[in-house]
């Protein structure tokens, strides 16, 4: 069994954490994996533009409920927390109020993963997230997309750092570097561990993190297509048959560059963008195509996703996805010192 420093931060058999991918749900995906010995995140969901009624912090708040009802491990959640984003606050006081006011949910809710904006973020009165989080006694993980932001992590007093490469699905950092190099530079330049994403499919993914100095990898859209994940089956199957040329990079809700599965819905963006659009013909578009995707799964919607989905060719049970990388990523780990001639 592999077993490396992630495994007992987050007390979890195998070092994989489920990436968040709001504004999709991940609860039902949140749970199988936590139950199959990695560890479930819920996602940061909700919102208007989406059709949601309910404020975002009370559709986390359920969540969590609903999760920590049927996982038998830990679980954690994301919280997006850009400067655009104006329930980041609320949320993380009301996952702060959760653990502290109810024992079952502080015993399996183990970690907050905050992206999308500065890790040093907070409040005057209450500190930075950190702080608060750590006043709970919840861990906390930031995603960073290059080296500078990973040291203003560690200078922050997080648990970990999340390093995202260009490869992600969904909202992806201006600059394209790549995971492997993103990866090695962030390594080399701290100490609080370093758990590799973007581009994280198999157990070759993960013997190669950890060659290179992680102590573990996120998996987004991999997890999507299986069994249990939230997501439609059309949306699931549309990964199957695609190639590792097929996602394209164009403006998402918080940010100019968002990755996507290139299909008819992306080229009505570009068509739309070249019409020299206004802010809230674009914003219906990106809804309209956020609904198709999230409720009805066609496959002419937005379908956000990484890189992988060239090398996704089925859709297991969340179970066997897990067990089959970490059986591959031994395979791989124990046939490396056959390289070593004395």
């Amino acid at each position: 069994m592999i077993h490396t420093e992630l495994c007992d931060l987050l007390n979890i058999r195998h070092p994989i954490i489920q990436a968040g991918m709001g504004p999709f749900s991940t609860k039902l995906l949140a749970i199988a994996t936590s139950n199959a010995g990695a560890l479930g995140l819920i996602s940061h969901s909700g919102g208007p533009l989406m059709g949601f009624e309910k404020p975002v912090p009370q559709i986390m708040e359920e969540a969590i409920d609903e999760v920590a009802k049927d996982v038998k491990a830990p679980f954690g959640i994301n919280v997006r927390v850009a400067k655009n984003q104006p329930d980041a606050k609320k949320c993380i006081k009301m996952i702060c109020d959760k653990v502290q006011g109810d024992s079952n949910i502080a015993k399996k809710l183990r970690l907050v993963v905050t992206s999308a904006g500065d890790p040093l973020g907070g409040t005057r009165k209450d500190g930075t997230w950190a702080e608060q989080l750590h006043r709970a006694g919840l861990l906390h993980f930031h995603v960073a997309a290059a080296t500078k932001h990973a040291l203003r992590i560690q200078k922050g007093g997080l648990d970990g750092i999340i390093a995202s490469g260009y490869e992600a699905g969904g909202h992806i950092a201006l600059d394209p570097v790549h995971t492997w190099v993103l990866l090695q530079g962030i390594v080399k330049a701290v100490k609080i561990p370093v758990i590799a994403a973007g581009g994280m499919a198999d157990g070759r993914s993960l013997a190669a993190a950890l060659a290179m100095g992680a102590v573990g990898i996120q998996m987004g859209t991999r997890m999507i297509a299986t069994k249990e994940s939230d997501f439609k089956d059309n949306y699931k199957d549309a990964f199957t048959n695609a190639e590792e040329t097929g996602t394209t990079v164009m403006p998402g809700f918080f940010s100019p560059h968002c990755r996507y599965l290139a299909n008819e819905w992306t080229e009505g963006l570009t068509k739309l963008m070249a019409s020299n659009p206004t802010e809230d013909d674009l914003l219906k578009y990106k809804a309209e195509g956020r609904k198709l995707a999230a409720e009805i799964g066609d496959k002419k919607g937005s379908l956000l996703c990484g890189m992988v989905t060239g090398l996704i060719t089925d859709l297991p049970p969340l179970q066997e996805l897990v067990d089959r990388t970490i059986k591959e990523a031994e395979e791989i780990i124990r046939k490396l010192p056959s390289y070593i001639k004395s």
